[in-house]
Formats: structure tokens, C-alpha cells, sequence
């Protein structure tokens, strides 16, 4: 299951890149920028998505544009949960399809059309029309998950009948801490 493709090194590799082979280097300083919403990001590649990768549990689907890295996707298969992970596209390159793309590589990789995912409350606006085309639900909402007072928006979860008055109605759900990052 791992197709881990090889992905140029466009991208300046500055901090502490040990034990990473070049492509998990390249996609981790990628990733950086979402450090201010999601902290601790790098602490989450290396221990979820770098053993998953290697085990073939996790995928990563790098987007190349000339040469150069313009966006990446990575999904969990695990037995208990498919799911989107992270998505992130260089802003240049915002509304150019590099989403679709991305998305329609994760679904097929993961072989669900209706995954689990979350998305930060402030980026929906850059997501919605992608979630509208694809169907998606909202359903959890999530304070203080990953930065505190901010609200994570969780997608297709089995509990939607459950959730989904509560967030329709702007209620909020009880606080989750974080780990490092989940999953």
C-alpha cells in the first residue's frame, strides 16, 4: 500500500530532518506553514504519519508543478478508521484543480468516498466548495483540539445523527485535548 512517490527537493530543508528519508523531509518542510493552526505538527509527521508510511497504513500523495512541490495530501487505512489527515496547497496555486486532485487520489487510495476528516473552522472557506462537491457532512465541532479557543469541524464521522443538531445549533461539543496531534 505504501506509494511513496519520489518528489523533487525544491523546497530549503532547514531544522532537524533526522531519520527522514528525503521525500518525508521535503513533505514535512512543506507542512510547516500549518504549524501556527495545527502545533506540534512535526512532532505528529514523525510519530504518526512517518511509522504509518513505512508500514503502509498512511499515504502520501505529493503534487508537482514544474519541478516544484505545490501541494500533498496524506490519508490513514487502519482497520478502525479511513481518513483524510492533512491537505495542504501552496496559496499559488489555490484554485488551480491541485485540490480535486488531491482529494481524488486520497478517496481512490483509500477506496471510500466518504472518509473521515477535520478541517479548522477560520480555513472552511477555503474547503467548502471541495466538501460541497463531494458530499461531505459536518459532523462534530470541537473546541480547543489542536490551538485553544479555536473550533475543528469533524466531517462523515458514524456519529452524525447524534452530533448534528448540536452543531447545527453553534453548541459546543466538550473539549478534546490533544496528544502530540491526533491522528
Amino acid at each position: 500500500m505504501n506509494n511513496l512517490s519520489p518528489f523533487s527537493s525544491a523546497l530549503p530543508l532547514t531544522g532537524s530532518f533526522d531519520g527522514l528519508t528525503a521525500c518525508e523531509a521535503e513533505a514535512l518542510a512543506f507542512l510547516m506553514p500549518l504549524s501556527d493552526d495545527y502545533p506540534g505538527i512535526d512532532c505528529w509527521f514523525r510519530r504518526k504519519v512517518v511509522p504509518g508510511l513505512r508500514s503502509g497504513t498512511r499515504f502520501l500523495l505529493p503534487v508537482e508543478r514544474d519541478g516544484r512541490l505545490v501541494g500533498l495530501g496524506i490519508a490513514k487505512n487502519e482497520l478502525d478508521e479511513r481518513k483524510i489527515c492533512t491537505v495542504r496547497v501552496s496559496p499559488h496555486y489555490s484554485g488551480r484543480g491541485v485540490g480535486v486532485r488531491l482529494f481524488d487520489g486520497l478517496l481512490k487510495w483509500l477506496d471510500d468516498d466518504r472518509p473521515h476528516l477535520t478541517v479548522s473552522a477560520t480555513k472552511l472557506p477555503v474547503f467548502e466548495r471541495i466538501f460541497d462537491h463531494y458530499g461531505f457532512d459536518v459532523t462534530s465541532a470541537h473546541e480547543g483540539l489542536y490551538t485553544p479557543r479555536a473550533v475543528e469541524l469533524g466531517y462523515n464521522e458514524a456519529l452524525f445523527s447524534s452530533i448534528a443538531p448540536m452543531v447545527a445549533s453553534h453548541e459546543k461539543p466538550a473539549f478534546i485535548g490533544p496528544e502530540c496531534r491526533p491522528s
